[in-house]
């Protein structure tokens, strides 16, 4: 025990130190650290999370059924499972997991714990089951319909008509990662499923074990030799909580930290010229928007919410401000995907001029003023730009700086600049998001959906992407997502898209095989330095 002990203090010394020549700060050869931002992350277990960050660590602690490389996100690789098959009907997704998988506490892995972590997820509810849930599994039904065959077989049988690739897109998620049933029911209080236990340890099959974790500070992982994948280049990987850019910069050049991400762009365009440094801004399945509140009678004025369209003079910031972290897009389906347009751009032209007549027309001649939450430091530079624009366009948005998430959740806001992602490499998932909203009332709470949190509820979107998801002709959904594309512009709709997401993650150079996932479950497990 005290060697462990000491040897995690070692750990977070080297991690914290600065030393004053850049050949002592160099991380040691076989330990890579990460700088990001941990704040709000108050658990690792796999269920109760969805977001970037925290699915990265998860992402290294549990292996899931099935994986998407991070440069072919259409074509799903085995991890757990190596073969799986789907019944002609579509209704039955069979999957063979492999026989040399063991988890940390040395358990194999089985087709019970891959069906018990399904069933958990569904059965806890929190934001991990954003994604598995859509496809009609429910506390009632899931044991039923998630089961295992045999040891090594597991089916899963869909409740309601939907395409089968989503369904074994979601099992990539992070959320889905495969949990020791075993040892988390042993760490079982008041019914929990072993959520408090996992909150600060981890029981899965991946490349790595919690060692150590402190919210809002430093999480520790340590390499795992039996690996069925074989043992990481890296015995040990750190996770520094440095949400400051500048103190986050000048870490990565003095060797402190090996992998940068949250850097804000005027960091980036130093880093940009520094040979010491990699930057690459991964393309993410979500966007840059503006929210108005449906709940605010201005704002429920179409004639308000075009005046908006027109507002923000994105040509502007494109080049600098938003140069690694995202590229003009004014569409609801991502660049690249099925259904979506060649060239989206041109939609909301800024032009102050019109967004006064609108304005004027509305039944303000004198302008309007409402409150501009932005969300969070890294969007802040954009949000000034937004509010420096909105003013020549008759908009007086006074800065209410905080945290956003909870105001948005809650429909307590009246004009709030964020950027959302999505996990699933179909449109369906940014449909889903941006165009979906079955019930508007405040108690449906349906705060997955941001058209809910807009408190807009559209019939024709909510019958178009059910369909889209229930559709298995390639050709047909096609036509759908164009279809919701066109209705969504057609509406003046209360989330105006002006950017699709990147994510700029910074390498020093010596470092190989570390690549940001679109779908933020990236992983260290092939990641070396030179």
């Amino acid at each position: 025990m005290m060697k462990h002990l000491l040897a995690a203090a070692f750990v977070v010394a080297a991690a914290t130190a600065v030393p004053q020549h850049q050949a002592l700060a160099a991380s040691p050869p076989n330990m890579l650290v990460i700088g990001t931002n941990l704040t709000g992350i108050r658990t690792l277990d796999p269920a109760d999370n969805n977001a970037r960050t925290v699915s990265e660590l998860i992402s290294n602690l549990y292996d899931n059924l099935v994986q998407l490389a991070p440069d072919d996100l259409q074509k799903l690789q085995p991890m757990l499972a190596t073969k799986w098959t789907v019944s002609p009907d579509g209704k039955l997704i069979t999957l063979t997991l492999r026989s040399d998988a063991v988890f940390q506490s040395g358990n194999p892995v089985t087709a019970e714990d891959a069906a018990w972590s399904i069933q958990r997820v569904i059965k806890r509810g929190q934001v991990g089951s954003t994604d598995i849930a859509l496809w009609g599994f429910t506390p009632e039904n899931v044991e039923t319909l998630v089961r295992a065959k045999d040891a090594q077989t597991l089916e899963i049988e869909l409740p309601i008509p939907v395409n089968s690739d989503l369904v074994l897109y979601s099992l990539a998620g992070s959320s889905i990662g495969i949990i020791d049933k075993k040892t988390a029911l042993s760490h079982e209080a008041n019914g929990d499923l072993g959520s408090a236990w996992l909150a600060a340890n981890s029981a899965g099959s991946g490349p790595f074990a919690l060692s150590q974790w402190r919210p809002n500070d430093i999480a520790v992982f340590d390499a795992q030799k039996k690996y069925w994948g074989g043992a990481p280049a890296m015995a040990r990987v750190v996770a520094r909580h440095i949400p400051e850019s500048g103190n986050l910069r000048l870490q990565l050049q003095a060797g402190d930290v090996d992998v940068g991400q949250y850097v804000a762009s005027g960091d980036l365009d130093a880093l940009s010229k520094d040979d010491k440094m990699v930057i690459d801004s991964v393309p993410g399945l979500g966007f840059y928007y503006i929210a108005l509140n449906q709940k605010d009678p201005d704002l429920q004025k179409p004639l308000v919410r075009e005046a908006f369209q027109h507002a923000f003079d994105w040509k502007a910031i494109a080049g600098n401000i938003m140069r690694y972290t995202g590229f003009p897009w004014q569409s609801v389906v991502p660049r690249g995907m099925i259904g979506a347009p060649s060239d989206s751009t041109g939609r909301y032209d800024y032009d102050p001029a019109k967004a006064k007549a609108l304005l004027a027309q509305a039944g303000y001649p004198n302008g309007l003023s409402k409150t501009l939450n932005p969300s969070g430091a890294p969007t802040l530079p954009l949000t000034e730009a937004l509010q420096a624009s909105a003013r020549a366009a008759g908009f007086n948005l006074n800065l209410v700086p905080g945290e956003y998430t909870p105001a948005f959740r809650e429909r307590k806001y009246e004009v709030l600049l964020g950027n959302s992602g999505a996990r699933l490499p179909d449109p369906f998932a940014v449909a889903t998001q941006y165009a979906y909203n079955p019930d508007n009332r405040d108690e449906a709470r349906l705060g997955s959906y941001y058209l809910w949190r807009t408190a807009m509820q559209v019939p024709e979107l909510n019958t178009l992407v059910d369909q889209s998801m229930k559709e298995r002709d390639a050709g047909k959904r096609t036509e759908i997502f164009k279809k919701i594309d066109e209705t969504y512009k057609s509406m003046n709709p209360p989330l105006i898209v002006f950017f699709q997401r990147t994510d700029p993650y910074v390498t020093r150079a010596n470092v190989k095989g570390y690549h940001g996932h679109t779908t933020w479950s990236t992983r260290w497990h092939h990641v070396t330095k030179e």
